[in-house]
C-alpha cells in the first residue's frame, strides 16, 4: 500500500470513528443538547479537545443559533478532519435522534396518558436534570471556578440576575463577557 493510499484508510477511520462516536451519543442522550455535553466532553477528549478548550466551545455553542449539542458535534468534526469530518458528526449526532422522534412521536401522543408513561416521564427529567448538574460540574472544574475568584463573582452575579430577578439570557451572557473584558 503506498502512502496515499494509507492516508486514505487513515481518514476513512478517523471519518468512521467520528461517525461511531457522534452516532451512539445521538441515540443514547435523551434530554436535549444539556444533557449531551457530559458524553460530548467525553468523546471530545478522544479527540483532543481538553479543559478549557471544550469550555469555550460551550459558550461558543451556546450562543450561536442552533442546539448545543449540535454546534459541538460539528465544532469536534471539524477540529478533527475538517469540513467532512464536520457534516459527519452533525449527521451522526441528529440523524439517530430525528428517527428516533418520528418513529416515537406516534407512541407517544398514543400513550401519553397512561400512568406508567407519566412515572417513566418523571423519572427520566430527574436523570437529565442530574445530567446537567454533572456537565456543569464538570465544566467548573475545568475552568478552576472555586479557585479563580472573578470568575466565581461572574457566575454567582448571573446567576443571581438569572433566578432570582429571571433577566433574559442574552442580556446576561454579554454582561458576563463585558465583565470578562474589564476583570481579565
Amino acid at each position: 500500500m503506498g502512502n496515499r493510499e494509507g492516508q486514505e484508510a487513515g481518514a476513512h477511520l478517523i471519518l468512521l470513528d467520528i461517525a461511531l462516536a457522534f452516532l451512539l451519543i445521538g441515540l443514547l442522550s435523551l434530554g436535549g443538547g444539556y444533557a449531551m455535553i457530559p458524553l460530548l466532553q467525553r468523546e471530545a477528549a478522544r479527540f483532543g479537545i481538553l479543559g478549557k478548550e471544550f469550555c469555550n466551545v460551550v459558550a461558543i455553542a451556546e450562543m450561536t443559533p442552533g442546539p448545543v449539542g449540535v454546534n459541538l458535534s460539528t465544532y469536534t468534526g471539524y477540529k478533527v478532519a475538517g469540513v467532512l469530518g464536520a457534516i459527519v458528526a452533525t449527521a451522526s449526532n441528529v440523524g439517530p435522534t430525528a428517527a428516533l422522534m418520528l418513529a416515537i412521536s406516534k407512541l407517544f401522543y398514543r400513550f401519553r396518558a397512561d400512568a406508567h408513561v407519566e412515572r417513566f416521564l418523571s423519572g427520566f427529567r430527574l436523570v437529565v436534570i442530574g445530567l446537567m448538574a454533572s456537565a456543569a460540574i464538570l465544566m467548573a472544574e475545568a475552568i478552576g471556578l472555586c479557585s479563580d475568584y472573578r470568575a466565581m463573582a461572574i457566575f454567582l452575579a448571573a446567576l443571581a440576575l438569572g433566578y432570582r430577578r429571571g433577566i433574559h439570557p442574552i442580556p446576561l451572557i454579554l454582561a458576563a463577557g463585558a465583565a470578562g473584558l474589564l476583570l481579565y
